[in-house]
């Protein structure tokens, strides 16, 4: 059945970006595969506004193939307009597809008076294919844990949530040179990658939940930085091959090394990078290590360095009219 025209009125949705600190089932050994941790963050935004009205400015090509793919999916006429007010920043981890993808998909579905369910929107845009986070981030935020892929799976289901602690805080390093791999890329490798020993996943599987979800929940910041270390040596050993090494940029390679030696555990590349973080116990810290980074790298324009909290709250729906 054909979508009905919608009456004027306004659909606004704020997202916010994820990191993706890494899966615990890289083996094939296994009937499910994948599962993966993840944490929303608030360093930056996808905020988006549609109206039943004709499009006002020109769209960006990447936004309207999946406002396009929308809307086809749903049945509906073409005539929206679009406002994109902030972006998260593309192919540099922090599940930009994703959450463009949701909050199109979501307000487009409040204007339709349909189903804005996320994962129905995510499997419209085959979003999920490995990892379910950025859905369970926009429905939920906060630390969430999905269960990866079995053989029946449309999108990967959350598996559990927690509120991340206010204190804790990221410092991202951000190679703006490069390009984390996608698309056809991410898939190629995918199916050339040898998948990581049973043992090893066991080991990271048992540690998640006898560490790191304890950790997350009591609030031990040596404990829970120490899984994410470790998870992401996991992580690391198997896409090395693919990105030249245990991250996908050489520069943050470097600072990530530094912070190790120097004692910091939690510390990783978020998906394909080539966005790196280290968590730090609180904002104060991060600011202070963000000062010195930017002082003994400021000959590198290229790199930035960003302080984040996470993100305990789902994404912001809005309708006027």
């Amino acid at each position: 059945m054909n979508a009905a025209i919608p009456p004027v009125r306004t659909a606004s949705v704020t997202t916010y970006g994820r990191l993706h600190l890494g899966f615990f089932n890289l083996s094939q050994d296994t009937q499910r595969q994948f599962g993966s941790v993840g944490v929303a963050i608030d360093a930056f935004q996808t905020s988006l506004s549609i109206s039943a009205e004709s499009q006002q400015a020109a769209l960006d090509p990447w936004a309207a193939a999946i406002l396009q793919r929308h809307l086809l999916a749903c049945q509906a006429p073409m005539d929206f307009n679009v406002s994109i007010h902030h972006a998260i920043p593309r192919h540099g981890g922090l599940g930009s597809g994703t959450q463009m993808a949701l909050a199109l998909g979501t307000a487009l579905n409040y204007l339709l008076d349909q189903s804005a369910k996320a994962s129905d929107i995510a499997a419209i845009h085959q979003r999920g294919a490995r990892s379910g986070i950025g859905i369970a981030t926009f429905e939920q935020g906060g630390l969430v844990i999905d269960g990866g892929r079995g053989a029946h799976t449309v999108v990967p289901p959350m598996l559990a949530r927690h509120a991340f602690p206010a204190d804790w805080h990221f410092l991202l390093i951000i190679d703006k040179s490069r390009a984390g791999l996608h698309g056809q890329g991410e898939k190629n490798a995918f199916k050339q990658l040898a998948p990581q020993s049973l043992a090893a996943t066991q080991a990271i599987q048992q540690q998640l939940l006898s560490q790191g979800l304890p950790a997350l929940i009591e609030q031990d910041f040596t404990a829970f930085s120490q899984f994410i270390g470790d998870l992401q040596t996991y992580n690391a050993d198997y896409f090395a091959p693919a990105q030249g090494g245990p991250y996908a940029s050489q520069a943050v390679a470097g600072i990530l090394q530094t912070l190790k030696q120097q004692g910091h555990a939690g510390v990783g590349q978020t998906s394909w990078g080539p966005t790196g973080f280290v968590l730090l116990p609180s904002r104060a810290e991060a600011v202070a290590m963000q000062m010195q980074l930017l002082k003994a790298h400021a000959s590198q324009p290229t790199l930035g360095f960003v302080v984040t909290a996470a993100v305990n709250q789902p994404a912001y729906i809005h309708i006027e009219g």
